[in-house]
């Protein structure tokens, strides 16, 4: 979507359907970059863009449906509630009216939509596609991330798993910070986990071994209280305003810890190949059941 400014109260407007674009509205892609730009770098091909009828605005040409209108300044209707991907119905608020004045659409146009609900569901499957791109634009500016993921567990954005290859001490939090800052959207994002690059971002089983063995609450928890918040977020004790909350699950640098720090225990690669090689000499399982 977007809007130019026809006078003091009202804005022109145009709605547009078309995929991939659908994608683009809800990541957090830089401010510099535009939208139509990121669609094109998705699809792999320049997208094309033609006026509106009723204004100035540019649509893409192949999109699917336009609706072109405009949104008077303060008029606003109740909407909702509506189930949504966090897998609750949402509380009934007031919203901005979109008066509607022209639609044009593709012959047989297609219209997309999504069933939304608790996760997993259909946003949840474009957020874990989603998440690759947030990999590199985040590697760019933190040349430090090794990788980066939005469980769909957590709505796709609510809860991050940063690993990295740790410098100095403190270095996590500055990650912490970094995220929460960086884009836009991230600022929604409520919790940051951040472990150390021999940790698999994407498998529970490691985080939650580094959660219990390399954080002690008190020191390795960042909280930052009065911060933007999702407004669908009703655990939050004001609509939009609420808190965040970061967990250093790295091993500890000298400043972070005076203790000697543990030393993980390792297969020996080794006797794990030997041990591969005669497995099935060894005949411990039989059709999954133990010989």
């Amino acid at each position: 979507m977007r809007r130019i400014r026809a006078n003091v109260s009202r804005f022109l407007w145009r709605w547009v359907l078309i995929p991939p674009q659908f994608s683009v509205q809800s990541p957090p892609v830089p401010d510099t970059l535009s939208e139509y730009a990121f669609a094109g770098l998705l699809r792999g091909t320049k997208t094309e863009v033609v006026k509106c009828i009723s204004n100035d605005l540019e649509v893409p040409a192949s999109a699917e449906i336009v609706l072109e209108g405009y949104i008077e300044q303060g008029e606003t209707a109740p909407e909702g509630p509506y189930g949504d991907h966090t897998g609750y119905y949402n509380e009934v608020d007031s919203f901005p009216v979109f008066t509607v004045t022209h639609i044009t659409q593709r012959e047989d146009a297609i219209y997309h939509s999504t069933y939304t609900g608790r996760p997993p569901d259909e946003p949840a499957v474009l957020g874990v596609a989603l998440n690759e791109v947030f990999v590199p634009i985040l590697q760019k500016q933190f040349p430090e991330i090794v990788d980066f993921y939005l469980p769909p567990e957590g709505c796709s954005y609510r809860l991050a798993v940063v690993t990295i290859k740790k410098q100095y001490a403190g270095h996590a939090k500055r990650v912490m910070m970094g995220v929460w800052s960086f884009l836009r959207q991230f600022m929604y994002t409520k919790f940051v986990i951040v472990c150390d690059d021999d940790v698999n971002a994407r498998d529970w089983n490691d985080v939650i071994w580094a959660i219990t063995t390399r954080m002690d609450p008190a020191r390795d928890t960042v909280l930052v209280e009065n911060t933007p918040i999702d407004y669908l977020d009703f655990a939050s004790p004001v609509s939009g305003l609420g808190s965040k909350m970061g967990l250093d699950a790295t091993n500890k640098w000298p400043g972070e810890t005076q203790r000697e720090w543990g030393r993980p225990i390792k297969k020996d690669p080794d006797v794990v190949a030997h041990i591969d090689a005669i497995w099935d000499e060894l005949a411990i399982f039989n059709n999954g059941k133990s010989a």
